[in-house]
């Protein structure tokens, strides 16, 4: 099996399925996913503390009169050196700002529900363009006819396909429990498929209270 699916396939066993309840409810279920409370007796200790040893190293602490580490210590141990340092890389790759993230929720949310539209007014819609950067309003319900707005109208085109693209690129890193991430590329099976009426109707109906939850948030920054 691919290394992509066995990463997809671990990312579901950890979370479950985002589909069988709210944001709240999926959220609450998973907390203690993200949180550690426990603590040991045996810590990792960063390389300043020992002159021996490169800074960025870690070492294991023990005690003088403490017992040596069991076999079960150990893996403890070692687990979360490789949650420390995948937690570095991701922080590496993880390039997308809260802001940004905002911005594409509603981008999706709306596209979802206006699929018929052009994608410039979808686009105006949600406010890709402000008014002070092109000197006018867009209006997302003007006539195709109207003259004056048609360089306006070809970036957000391109702005509403290049968003919609990186989301559906940060949502498959996030099935790898990659988030937020936006590296790699675009396949054109990874696009979000608003024609398909199940595919829309996956992402409005349990989540129609987040699309307005986003909207607001999008409007506040």
């Amino acid at each position: 099996m691919p290394e992509d699916r066995r990463a997809a396939m671990a990312c579901f066993r950890r979370y479950g399925d985002v589909f069988n309840a709210d944001f709240d409810q999926w959220e609450k279920q998973n907390k203690r996913l993200f949180e550690n409370k426990s603590k040991s007796n045996i810590s990792l200790h960063r390389g300043t503390e020992s002159s021996r040893i490169s800074a960025d190293d870690h070492f294991v602490h023990v005690q003088k009169e403490s017992e040596l580490p069991t076999t079960t210590q150990w893996m403890t141990i070692l687990t979360e050196l490789r949650r420390s340092r995948q937690a570095r890389v991701l922080a590496g790759r993880a390039r997308v700002r809260t802001k940004s993230l905002w911005k594409i929720l509603h981008l999706i949310y709306t596209r979802a529900a206006h699929p018929d539209l052009d994608q410039w007014r979808v686009g105006a819609m949600v406010k890709l363009v402000k008014p002070q950067q092109v000197g006018q309003e867009v209006d997302p319900w003007a006539a195709r006819s109207k003259r004056g707005v048609e360089h306006i109208r070809r970036t957000l085109n391109i702005m509403v396909r290049r968003l919609l693209d990186r989301g559906a690129v940060i949502a498959e890193n996030a099935s790898r429990n990659l988030f937020p991430s936006d590296a790699g590329q675009i396949d054109k099976r990874m696009r979000f498929n608003f024609d398909d009426e199940d595919f829309r109707a996956r992402i409005l109906t349990p989540c129609r209270k987040e699309a307005e939850f986003v909207k607001a948030r999008v409007l506040l920054i």
